[in-house]
């Protein structure tokens, strides 16, 4: 019999521990990838995560309610770098004009929160509420996210896509 050499002998033992150390680096590249990369939190129902679960089944069921009985039509079909006005028309299914609704409106990128605006509302008449000029200084993708309750108890959450040119 041939006597294996010192070196075959290790292969196994180092290739097991060249392994974990890939795997400790690979690790440690990860979470240095995730921090620069940081969680932005949706808030499409503009409440926590954990309030949004646990009353999930209510939100639903206000929603299809509010569909059944209101018109929602969102004005802005693209924004430009600047100034830009926003206004919101709700009219119940009749075509009668809604002047007692409470919306709550952010304008947001989707894949930051770093340029969040929240015009706040100007005026309203006739079912049309107004908002307050707000600037846009980056071109492509915004969300018009709205929450519109009514003072029948029903809500309205909605996502409304719009790209910015200059």
């Amino acid at each position: 019999m041939k006597k294996q050499s010192k070196l075959s002998e290790l292969r196994w033992p180092i290739g097991i521990i060249l392994a974990i150390l890939a795997v400790v680096v690979l690790g440690i590249w990860t979470i240095e990838q995730a921090k620069m990369n940081p969680v932005v939190e949706d808030d499409y129902y503009f409440d926590s995560y954990q309030n949004v679960e646990r009353n999930i089944n209510d939100i639903i069921k206000k929603q299809q309610a509010f569909d059944k009985k209101y018109n929602v039509a969102i004005d802005a079909k693209a924004f430009q770098i600047g100034k830009n006005t926003l206004a919101i028309t709700i009219m119940t299914k009749a075509n009668a004009p809604v002047n007692d609704a409470n919306i709550t409106i952010k304008i947001t990128r989707p894949d930051t929160d770093q340029f969040d605006k929240k015009p706040k509302l100007k005026s309203h008449q006739n079912g049309i509420y107004t908002f307050e000029p707000f600037d846009i200084e980056k071109i492509g993708r915004w969300q018009i996210m709205t929450k519109i309750a009514t003072p029948d108890q029903l809500i309205s959450f909605t996502k409304t896509e719009v790209n910015a040119t200059k």
